[in-house]
């Protein structure tokens, strides 16, 4: 049996689902994409998002207190909504982690690159991206406990930087002195909700902690109480972190943020100088290196709970106690990663595989959201044995789906451009795979 000692705190757990949500990263590029939309009021955006998420997390939690198998979603909405529901809701989610860990190693080298800038080195982005999938894939053989520090110290590193950068712009009064303003609504109701889809994108990889749950010390307690904790920290950094973007740049700027491709570059250099922007971009490569780093554990993990079910093939339900990780499982995530890099991003680049890759990721994840808060309604009301809250699971659970549903469908409707408009089919055809899977389970279980 298993050592309990080689098996992930409280902590542990929450520094996990930090890293895989990479707070510093979404503060480097989701503010100024929010700002084109919300004006200055992007901390305000942020703040609703962060309710809307918050349901969602509730409902990860209550689910978590009750079912702590192997599988994440799939083991949730199993109890909840039946043996199917609950493989296509785990399918969906391998199908977003697939797309998201290949989305990550080309816009890591980029931040390499553009750290490595800075002492006069230029190496091939296309080779980064390799070795960085590699030096990943090491890490990650060497069990969670590992990747979870090496994750947790990576992005704490990152974010104790940004708070530095927050806490001086906040000293020197920003850009035209402090203001209230940004959380107050400036006419521009449609702008803010439409800003919140920054909001919401920004948090995608909480979910993770529930896919390494099998790998948690007492997880009935330690994974609802990881999750509600890393959501609320998270939040207080983003309203932060906005706030402090919004101020630096100045109420009267907010233009400029909107137009700016390096926000915390331009504040670095602003507010300490040239050598903090180094800083800032250093930051922002542990922040990657963390988040893909994560998101790749958490698709194993997943990898290897469907395969314990008879989903996936058996040789990726074996678990390697001596490197106290599912093996077999972490090799195949790293090669799928490596393999759609190498069909993708060598030939079109690898802005090309991250837009096209993060945007097929944070679709599946946004769709497996709204399965879990829907599963929770009929978890509760399904089990007489717990008690049905018409707050806690039918109100939260709506709110969580209808803040889900503006940024889903802001991504296929209006019809988007090649090859864009592709992307909801091939998430259909992902469905029907898994449907035919799922009937050819149920025949070999029968038998």
């Amino acid at each position: 049996m298993q050592k309990d000692n080689k098996k992930l705190s409280l902590i542990e757990v929450i520094a996990f689902g930090i890293a895989a949500v990479a707070p510093t990263g979404a503060m480097a590029f989701s503010t100024s994409a929010s700002a084109k939309l919300a004006g200055i009021n992007v901390p305000l955006s942020f703040l609703l998002g962060a309710v809307g998420m918050f349901c969602v997390a509730l409902c990860f939690a209550s689910m978590a207190k009750y079912v702590s198998d192997a599988g994440s979603v799939y083991a949730y909405n199993r109890k909840a909504l039946g043996e199917r529901a609950g493989f296509i809701t785990g399918w969906i989610l391998a199908f977003a982690y697939i797309f998201l860990i290949a989305s990550m190693p080309g816009l890591t080298a980029h931040f390499l690159d553009v750290f490595l800038n800075y002492f006069g080195i230029n190496l091939s982005i296309n080779v980064m991206s390799f070795v960085i999938i590699a030096l990943i894939w090491a890490i990650s053989i060497f069990g969670i406990k590992v990747i979870s520090k090496v994750a947790f110290f990576s992005e704490i590193i990152a974010v104790a930087i940004l708070i530095v950068l927050a806490c001086i712009i906040f000293t020197k009064g920003g850009s035209g002195g402090l203001s209230a303003k940004p959380f107050i609504p400036q006419h521009n109701i449609s702008g803010i909700g439409q800003g919140m889809i920054y909001a919401v994108l920004s948090f995608a990889g909480f979910e993770g902690i529930s896919a390494i749950s099998v790998r948690t010390k007492n997880p009935k307690k330690a994974v609802p109480k990881s999750i509600i904790a890393a959501i609320i920290l998270i939040t207080i950094f983003f309203i932060g972190i906005t706030f402090a973007e919004v101020s630096g740049f100045g109420i009267k700027n907010v233009a400029q943020f909107a137009n700016s491709q390096t926000p915390l570059d331009f504040l670095a250099k602003t507010y300490i100088g040239n050598d903090m922007a180094i800083v800032i971009d250093f930051a922002i490569l542990l922040s990657g290196l963390a988040s893909f780093l994560g998101t790749l554990n958490a698709c194993s993990y997943l990898f290897y709970g469907l395969a314990k079910q008879h989903y996936l093939p058996k040789m990726l339900g074996k678990f390697d106690f001596k490197l106290n990780a599912p093996k077999n499982a972490v090799n195949v995530s790293a090669l799928l990663c490596a393999l759609l890099y190498l069909l993708v991003g060598i030939p079109f680049g690898y802005e090309t595989i991250y837009s096209t890759g993060s945007t097929l990721g944070v679709l599946g994840l946004i769709i497996v959201y709204m399965m879990v808060c829907y599963g929770n309604i009929f978890f509760y009301k399904n089990h007489q044995n717990l008690h049905f809250s018409i707050v806690n699971h039918l109100i939260v659970p709506v709110i969580g789906i209808l803040v889900l549903f503006f940024p889903f469908l802001s991504n296929v409707y209006p019809i988007p451009p090649f090859p864009a408009n592709l992307y909801p089919y091939m998430i259909i055809l992902w469905v029907v795979v898994g449907f035919v899977i799922s009937f050819k389970h149920d025949r070999k279980a029968k038998k």
